[in-house]
């Protein structure tokens, strides 16, 4: 569960989206060093670390 850079990305409507399919995510839990997000799609998670938030790639 925990992310590769590549699995998810930052959508122009400013939210998270799954890279596998294109879905936008949903917050599902909050922890000091990292968020867990639910694809809404396919119900897959990722653990995305705080310390890379910022490494996200944006879609153009």
């Amino acid at each position: 569960m925990a992310v590769e850079i590549g699995s998810v990305y930052w959508a122009l409507d400013g939210g998270i989206h799954h890279a596998s399919c294109g879905q936008r995510m949903v917050l599902r839990a909050r922890h000091p060093d990292e968020l867990v997000f639910a694809c809404v799609a396919c119900s897959e998670s990722v653990a995305v670390p705080v310390s890379v938030l910022s490494r996200i790639p944006v879609a153009t």
